[in-house]
């Protein structure tokens, strides 16, 4: 895994530890035990939790754990139960963060809700509580995988003891190397996948997300001079953003080469609106368009904007791309 990745990861992969091992211990002080308590582990403070070996494991393996809670079970009331419970609080708390995520995403959701200026924040923050949903779905899967120090051991142990002890006797460690191996060579992949493809088809799309798709088919048809299907699909582009001036740029060019000049020179003055003072590309096609229509003053008028203007680097595809007076 890249430094870059893990970097990325690793907020997120903290908040589910911290969690998820706060998790174990509150359900175990709940439950008679007050061992956890006593040692501090009934905090949301991630230094209490965070296993430095398992923190360095995101930077070499797709996987991180922390440091296990111990409980005394004969401090339970009813301890096998009690050990049942309290090993599934862990994957259970991942669960609950995955749920909050998918409510708080529905908020973010809207990347265009607050201007361009909260644009960024928005897709940010979305960004964000996706990596967290997909890595919680991860600790929640993973540790239910009956191989130590995960709590599928635990949990088995408590399902099967008789047929979890001679599996433990004979390959406990054989099967953490196992999964060691398996998890650095990303043979673990296909349980992950199986995982994550339906928690991800759940959670919500920005709209940013939503925009670029439908501006990057729009743009394909575009290219293929298919115009009539890309002035749809721009302004399928902008019924998503509608503060997008490129849409309205491409759609009234795609416009001009349907001689629809009426509608081009709409859509170049939503253009000419939204677009950055520095883009003399829209008042050159919009010149472009009064001369067509016959507005030679308003045509000469953008002319010398333009030319008053420095043109933005790339900003805008070359005048050929344009449809010809």
């Amino acid at each position: 895994m890249s430094l870059e990745i893990a970097l990325f990861m690793l907020p997120g992969l903290i908040i589910g530890l911290t969690v998820h091992e706060f998790a174990h211990a509150w359900s175990a002080g709940l439950l008679g035990d007050d061992f956890p308590r006593r040692q501090g582990r009934v905090s949301l403070n991630p230094f209490r939790h965070l296993s430095p070996l398992g923190t360095l494991a995101i930077f070499l393996l797709p996987i991180g754990w922390g440091k296990p809670v111990q409980v005394n079970p004969y401090n339970f009331r009813r301890p096998r139960r009690d050990m049942l419970l309290t090993s599934l609080a862990g994957p259970a708390a991942n669960v609950l963060i995955v749920l909050l995520c998918f409510c708080l995403m529905q908020l973010t959701r809207h990347s265009y809700a607050l201007g361009a200026r909260g644009t960024p924040w928005l897709v940010l923050a979305h960004l964000f509580l996706n990596l967290v949903a997909v890595i919680n779905t991860m600790l929640a899967a993973f540790n239910l995988i009956p191989v130590p120090p995960l709590d599928g051991s635990r949990i088995w142990s408590v399902l099967f003891p008789g047929a979890w002890r001679a599996v433990q006797k004979k390959a406990g460690r054989v099967l953490l190397i196992v999964f060691v191996v398996l998890a650095a060579q990303g043979g673990l992949s296909k349980v992950s996948d199986f995982v994550m493809r339906p928690v991800m088809g759940q959670l919500p799309v920005a709209d940013q997300s939503i925009f670029q798709g439908r501006f990057d088919i729009a743009m394909s048809s575009y290219d293929a001079k298919d115009w009539a299907k890309a002035k749809s699909l721009f302004t399928e582009a902008l019924a998503v953003n509608p503060a997008s001036d490129q849409s309205f740029y491409y759609r009234a060019c795609a416009k001009g080469f349907l001689d629809d000049w009426a509608g081009a020179l709409g859509d170049m003055d939503q253009a000419v609106q939204l677009a950055p003072a520095s883009d003399a590309g829209y008042y050159e096609f919009r010149a472009t368009i009064h001369r067509t229509l016959g507005h030679k003053a308003k045509a000469e008028a953008d002319e010398k904007l333009a030319k008053s203007m420095q043109p933005s680097a790339g900003s805008q595809p070359a005048s050929d791309s344009r449809p010809a007076q």
